[in-house]
């Protein structure tokens, strides 16, 4: 945690920012609940007085300046080349809000505007000079087409789902197909790349085992960030019981699978991933 100066900058600079990230107050919300944090629709001060007890390392920090990242404006990409250079920028009295929420008026980065730049080093992101303004690097490619997202419980009925998608051709991320490639790895950063960046998809099998076990909510909570970023439909969730899934609109569509055979259920997401 920083010392108290130092958290009151960043705290005032992203209360700020937080009212420009892209989206409606029921997604901004959402992304919130997905985190637990449960406060007031509109009460920006509150969502960050509880980010900042995970600050610079927590998930919730890093998730929320990924999705300014994702939504970054051409002129700030410009202005952050230069101060990572170390070079004080001119402000223009029209920048966009989110320019001033990055810089102090004599064109010096805000706390929160190294702690953007130390978060692109530290996840391999860079910013490039391109003719026109600076850029930053392109996401890899995307490795699933779909990735599965259940509990334990549950498993027989996804591993013929799994089965069944990977005889039609489809890319899915399921654990036990990924048994050599999990090897040796840290499990909790993986799979927070795979259900917040790596897949096109999440399908999520909602049971009462689902909601209340830690390692789907992990899943979860990544796949519930990246879908607020992303700007078409993510989670697709299956319903195996009538659980209620915290951060999860009751406005998204969803399937109930109870009475499906696991050959039915593929070719629902099976055509949905091949539609998208």
């Amino acid at each position: 945690m920083f010392p108290a100066k130092d958290v009151v900058a960043v705290e005032h600079a992203f209360v700020s920012i937080l009212e420009h990230i892209p989206g409606t107050k029921d997604e901004k919300q959402t992304y919130f609940l997905s985190r637990g944090i449960r406060v007031p629709r509109t009460n920006y001060q509150r969502m960050w007085e509880a980010l900042t007890e995970r600050l610079q390392h927590s998930g919730a920090a890093s998730l929320v300046l990924e999705c300014l990242q994702a939504e970054i404006p051409v002129r700030l990409k410009e202005l952050l080349q230069f101060s990572r250079r170390g070079r004080p920028v001119a402000l223009r009295t029209n920048e966009p809000a989110i320019v001033w929420d990055f810089f102090f008026e004599n064109g010096n980065l805000r706390r929160v505007g190294e702690l953007f730049l130390l978060h692109l080093r530290e996840h391999g992101g860079v910013l490039r000079q391109t003719r026109q303004a600076s850029i930053l690097a392109k996401s890899p490619v995307k490795s699933y087409e779909i990735a599965l997202s259940f509990a334990g419980e549950n498993r027989t009925l996804v591993e013929q789902v799994a089965g069944e998608l990977r005889s039609r051709g489809a890319n899915v991320f399921y654990d036990r197909f990924e048994q050599v490639n999990l090897l040796g790895k840290d499990l909790v950063a993986h799979f927070a790349e795979v259900y917040g960046k790596q897949a096109k998809y999440c399908a999520m099998f909602i049971s009462e085992h689902y909601v209340r076990k830690g390692w789907p909510r992990h899943e979860r909570q990544h796949a519930q960030a990246r879908a607020l970023a992303a700007k078409r439909e993510y989670i697709l969730p299956l319903r195996l019981d009538d659980s209620e899934v915290p951060g999860l609109p009751s406005t998204i569509g969803y399937i109930d699978i109870r009475r499906m055979t696991p050959g039915a259920v593929a070719d629902v997401l099976f055509r949905k991933i091949r539609a998208g």
